[in-house]
């Protein structure tokens, strides 16, 4: 006997069929990448590893149709320790309301002190290593401290049952870390995304669903299946994504009876309740112009003021 497939528990499914959840999934914003995911969407509840290289390949624009729903809904989304600051322009231009958006960035680190003078006597220059010594030291144990800090901040968000969504960079995350995610994220029905390196896909991970990002041309982005409840996929699948974003030089104000003129992005519909987030950060933290290639990135950020908002 053949039990049906919506009869299955949740936790159970059929390993030559995709699972079924008894939410439907959030959808991404491309047929193609819905079709091959469980609950034909990204998942609530639940953590989805996105395995890249570098940041900047696609990401965001993998994960702006999905943002853009849930703060168009009035979701607050948090985004935890990103390696740039997001280029608001940029967000605000795919339709994400930035009044729903939240930022915690890692703090900065201090410029590193320049090594004591040589001295000619031993005692002094033991005491030198020694203090060196110390020194390291204590910057290891505040990486590692800074690692634990944004672990925290996303554990806290997704047990809070108030965030739609929890975008979090952490590429030195252990497989016990995950699992804590893992397990707070069962507790409620926010979307969870956790960014790490492709060397993270040879260990283990409580994380139902892994993908691995690769960079294509023509703004391709491949989306290899490394974990999914479901069949196995051996070959990538290529979404297409948005153009990426690019700040116009001089905008063009439309002009009664000019057809060419090229209209200003309209602004993103207005939501109750808004939470304020900066656009730019007075201590000079340097904006990302978001999924541009690092030269590009390096390139147009020296064409911005230094305070550009």
């Amino acid at each position: 006997m053949t039990l049906p497939l919506s009869s299955l528990p949740a936790g159970l499914w059929r390993a030559s069929e995709l699972a079924q959840y008894h939410r439907a999934g959030q959808p991404t914003g491309f047929a193609a990448l819905d079709a091959e995911l469980p609950g034909a969407g990204w998942p609530h509840g639940a953590v989805t590893e996105l395995l890249s290289e570098r940041p900047g390949i696609g990401e965001w624009r993998l994960l702006a149709p999905a943002l853009r729903d849930l703060t168009q809904a009035g979701q607050p989304v948090m985004v935890i320790a990103p390696p740039m600051l997001p280029y608001a322009p940029a967000l605000a231009g795919w339709g994400i309301d930035l009044r729903w958006l939240s930022v915690v960035t890692r703090p900065e680190r201090n410029a590193p002190r320049s090594a004591p003078a040589t001295r000619t006597s031993t005692r002094t220059t033991t005491r030198t290593a020694i203090r060196t010594a110390a020194g390291t030291t204590t910057r290891a144990r505040s990486v590692r401290a800074e690692d634990r800090d944004m672990l925290w901040c996303a554990e806290q968000a997704l047990k809070s049952a108030c965030c739609g969504a929890v975008l979090a960079w952490l590429p030195a995350a252990t497989p016990e870390q995950i699992r804590r995610l893992q397990v707070a994220a069962g507790g409620g029905d926010a979307l969870a995304w956790v960014m790490r390196p492709p060397t993270a896909a040879a260990t283990a991970s409580a994380a139902p669903l892994r993908l691995g990002l690769s960079v294509g041309e023509d703004s391709r982005l491949g989306v290899q299946f490394h974990k999914r409840r479901g069949p196995p996929r051996t070959e990538p699948i290529w979404l297409t994504l948005p153009a990426p974003y690019v700040r116009a030089e001089h905008p063009t104000q439309p002009v009664a009876g000019d057809d060419a003129a090229v209209p200003l992005a309209p602004r993103p519909a207005p939501s109750p309740a808004p939470s304020a987030v900066p656009s730019a950060s007075a201590s000079g933290v340097s904006h990302g112009l978001l999924d541009r290639p690092a030269p590009a990135i390096s390139r147009a950020r020296d064409r911005l003021p230094a305070n550009a908002g």
